[in-house]
């Protein structure tokens, strides 16, 4: 009965990993059962172990136990304080996860679990050019549109940008040269439909973002001069050549000049979240507001006809700013802890792919939170929490030996 758990539980766990970018609804569904079947099998001493050796586990829990905290002085409504509860509760479900994912095995079917799903996106988005498909978000046939299939173009861009790293890193790694071609392909095709099939600024940046990790971290000497000089010249000429690119860039940059005058614009609004929120900050800095606080408490900021509207009070679009509001210094320095903890993890992995991967993620939470509310939004956090779970794991599973230290006589 424990060994059916223990598959029905790894069952689960890849299911999981195959359906989270296609449907949240069954994501969520898979988290209940996973929690539940945690439970039924037991084996706690063992996980407590993989708990305990883990700094990203007890950065994830750190963050959440700031989340708890901040119950007993906030002001905001219990709607509210229920929503920030629910929202970060991923934060202890990835800990779960990672003292479940525990053999090679198993992480590596999460992994290629993932990159089919994202694969099956990359698929539909390029055949949405030609065919209205009836399961794709978006309807709009021909190139230079944009081109989402679930969700929204800002997390399809976020999860398209990680598999182009997992198809450069599997590039270079593999022995035979079809499958070098093949991935090689892969990354080409998900960098397109990045920068030609879609309006996200965001995407552009974190596209570069996971290029820059690739060629610093899993490259060296002349090879990594040589294609950091190339992808530089690639990227002029793709901003040469998709017109779609340019013309989003150039959207921004007329709306970040009348940002003072139009504070409804997608960039309007963020420069004035970014003037408005550190005052916020300002009067509570070492534990902020209150989990839930935010909500309410921009409102007495706002100083524009339109009001305390929802784009302003829902969230900051910066996961940075977000914690320091509700949640003060302790919790900025706790969000800081947990992106730290990903990149030390990384840097004590002996496998090469596991590292440039966990780097990759870590740089792709840090750069999109600048702009987005990456563990509060919806898509963005399960992916977050959900490949920092599983790539934490990888990497313990694979760390470097400690070093013995020989007596001398």
């Amino acid at each position: 009965m424990l060994k059916k758990s223990e598959a029905f539980l790894s069952a689960a766990i890849t299911g999981l990993f195959l359906f989270f970018p296609m449907s949240l609804g069954l994501a969520s569904s898979l988290m209940l059962a996973i929690v539940l079947l945690w439970l039924v099998t037991g084996n706690l001493k063992a996980r407590w172990l993989r708990i305990k050796a883990n700094p990203v586990a007890w950065a994830a829990l750190l963050l959440y136990a700031i989340v708890l905290l901040g119950i007993f002085y906030s002001p905001a409504s219990w709607n509210d304080i229920g929503l920030h509860l629910t929202k970060y509760l991923k934060l202890p479900f990835a800990v779960i996860l990672m003292s479940a994912i525990a053999t090679d095995k198993l992480q590596k079917r999460c992994l290629n679990a993932f990159v089919m799903a994202m694969g099956f996106v990359l698929i539909s988005t390029w055949l949405n050019i030609w065919w209205d498909l009836p399961w794709s978000k978006t309807h709009n046939q021909g190139w230079n549109v944009t081109h989402h299939v679930f969700g929204d173009y800002i997390t399809q861009n976020i999860m398209m940008a990680f598999l182009v790293l997992v198809a450069l890193v599997r590039t270079i790694r593999s022995p035979n040269t079809w499958h070098k071609i093949a991935w090689a392909a892969v990354a080409l095709l998900a960098s397109i439909s990045i920068t030609h099939l879609s309006e996200g600024r965001v995407g552009y940046v974190l596209l570069w973002v996971v290029l820059a990790v690739f060629v610093f971290s899993a490259l060296k000497g002349r090879a990594m001069w040589l294609a950091a000089v190339s992808g530089a010249v690639i990227m002029v000429v793709v901003l040469a050549s998709s017109g779609l690119m340019r013309d989003r860039f150039e959207l921004a940059f007329t709306e970040m000049q009348r940002a003072d005058a139009e504070k409804m614009t997608s960039v309007g609004n963020r420069i004035y979240l970014y003037k408005i929120t550190p005052q916020l900050i300002a009067e509570a800095p070492l534990l902020g507001h209150g989990t839930g606080s935010y909500h309410s408490e921009i409102c007495r900021f706002v100083n524009i006809p339109q009001g305390c509207h929802g784009w302003i009070s829902w969230h900051p679009h910066n996961q940075f700013l977000f914690f320091a509001a509700d949640h003060g210094a302790l919790g900025f320095a706790a969000y800081l802890f947990l992106l730290i903890s990903m990149a030390w993890m990384a840097r004590q992995t002996a496998d090469p792919e596991i590292r440039v991967l966990l780097i990759g993620l870590a740089a792709l939470l840090a750069v999109n939170s600048l702009t987005n509310a990456s563990l509060w939004s919806a898509r963005e956090s399960h992916f977050f929490t959900y490949m920092m779970a599983l790539l934490s794991c990888r990497a313990l599973y694979h760390r470097k030996p400690v070093p013995t230290v020989q007596a001398t006589a």
